[in-house]
């Protein structure tokens, strides 16, 4: 009894705790599809070939030794943080790329997919389109016009694949998250030292 109780108060929580991070792929198509976001996808290879190259880091020991200052041992813990970071938001933008419909990354909501690609959809493809819909049991035959379906359809398609968009939404969480916290000791220090600290 005791254990219907908790469950009672925690399932609706938990419900909230879900939709939070599985978020359709609609929202989370702004980040992914630009420019800065697909450049991550580099990142581990440039950051790893320049981070962890050792005639580069012995070139750059040679810089700052020819420089006059000392020569570091190690990476900065800054950088590799930053390199996890970008790596955290290629990984979520790779994801993206392979899991995402194509007609949820082309149009930003089912408006736009209705008037893009509805006029131009055959009768053959929007019968393939009501069976799709049948088969994961949405009621097609009470929504019949070409708008309620393709709006059903596009509903369907930014609701696909549960586990890739709380696995992209979780990358981009901690990729930001670790460059906001960059970002703000930059930002403080320099503060600090305007202000004279």
């Amino acid at each position: 009894m005791l254990f219907e109780a908790i469950s009672r108060k925690l399932l609706p929580e938990l419900d909230d705790i879900r939709t939070a991070v599985a978020r359709p792929w609609s929202d989370l198509r702004g980040i992914s599809n630009s420019y800065a976001a697909k450049s991550t996808i580099i990142i581990p290879l440039v950051g790893y070939y320049i981070l962890f190259n050792e005639y580069l880091v012995k070139w750059m020991h040679l810089a700052q030794q020819v420089g006059g200052s000392t020569p570091a041992d190690h990476i900065p813990r800054r950088v590799l943080w930053l390199y996890m970071g970008l790596c955290s938001i290629a990984v979520g933008t790779f994801i993206y790329a392979l899991r995402c419909p194509p007609e949820v990354k082309k149009y930003g909501d089912f408006k736009d997919y209705v008037n893009g690609d509805g006029p131009a959809l055959t009768d053959v493809t929007l019968r393939g389109i009501t069976q799709e819909l049948d088969r994961h049991g949405y009621d097609t035959i009470r929504y019949g016009a070409n708008k309620d379906l393709l709006s059903m359809h596009f509903g369907y398609l930014d609701n696909l694949h549960r586990s890739s968009r709380v696995g992209v939404t979780l990358c981009f969480a901690v990729g930001f998250l670790i460059l906001g916290i960059l970002s703000a000791q930059v930002f403080f220090r320099v503060l600090l030292r305007l202000v004279g600290l």
